[in-house]
C-alpha cells in the first residue's frame, strides 16, 4: 500500500492526489500539519529531505518533490501518461515550468491570499517586507499567458493526443488560480484545458 504525506490545502499534494485517483491506485493518506510545523522534525527530514509535503513511501522506497512523485508513479504503475518519444522533450519542459515559472509566481501568490502574507513569507523563508505581490502578479500573467498560448495550438501540453504527467503537475496550481484571484476566464484556452483535466475518468477536484 502507498502511503501519501498530504496536506489537503496544498496544490502539490493535489497533483499527486489527482494522478492516484486517474492512475486508480490506492493508498493511504497522513496529514502533515505544516502551518503547525509538525513537518519539522528529524523523523519527517529521513522521509522528505527538505521536510516538504508531498512525500510519498512506496514500499521500501521513499520520494518526495510532488514531480518526483509523479515521474515515479508513472514509470511504475501507469507509463501511458509518460508522453512517446518525440514529445518527450516538451513534457519535461512543462514538468520545468510547473516547478519553476508556476512555482514562483501563482504559486506564492495564491498562497499569500490563503494564509496571508506572515505565513506566506515564512513558508517560502524571506521577510515579510521582501514580498514582492506585484511582480508575482506579473510573473503569473506572463505564464499563464504563455500556457494559454500552447494550449491553444493543442490540446495537451505534450502534445495533441492524450495528457502525460506534465498536464497534472501544471494543473495543480491552474485548478486553483482563482483563490489567487485571477480571472480565468481572461485564458480561454486554459479554461477549456482544465475542463478536459476534469472529464477525465476517475478526476477528483482539489480542496480538503
Amino acid at each position: 500500500m502507498l502511503t501519501l504525506y498530504d496536506h489537503p490545502r496544498s496544490g502539490n499534494c493535489y497533483k499527486v492526489r489527482l494522478f492516484l485517483a486517474l492512475i486508480g491506485k490506492d493508498y493511504q493518506s497522513r496529514f502533515v500539519d505544516v502551518l503547525a510545523r509538525k513537518n519539522q522534525t528529524e523523523a519527517f527530514e529521513r522521509i522528505s529531505a527538505f521536510q516538504q509535503v508531498p512525500a510519498l513511501i512506496d514500499g521500501d522506497i521513499s520520494i518526495w518533490d510532488s514531480h518526483a512523485i509523479l515521474l515515479h508513479l508513472a514509470h511504475r504503475y501507469a507509463p501511458q501518461w509518460l508522453a512517446p518519444p518525440l514529445q518527450l522533450g516538451a513534457m519535461h519542459a512543462w514538468l520545468s515550468v510547473s516547478a519553476n515559472e508556476i512555482a514562483n509566481s501563482l504559486q506564492p501568490l495564491r498562497l499569500t491570499r490563503v494564509v496571508g502574507n506572515a505565513e506566506a513569507a515564512h513558508h517560502l523563508g524571506v521577510s515579510e517586507t521582501l514580498l514582492d505581490l506585484p511582480g508575482m502578479e506579473r510573473r503569473t500573467a506572463r505564464v499563464l499567458g504563455r500556457m494559454d498560448r500552447r494550449l491553444a495550438e493543442t490540446r495537451w501540453l505534450a502534445g495533441p493526443d492524450a495528457p502525460t504527467v506534465a498536464d497534472i503537475a501544471c494543473y495543480g496550481y491552474a485548478a486553483l488560480a482563482e483563490e489567487a484571484a485571477i480571472d480565468i476566464a481572461a485564458y480561454p484556452a486554459i479554461a477549456a484545458w482544465r475542463q478536459r483535466i476534469q472529464r477525465l475518468p476517475g478526476y477528483v477536484p482539489p480542496g480538503p
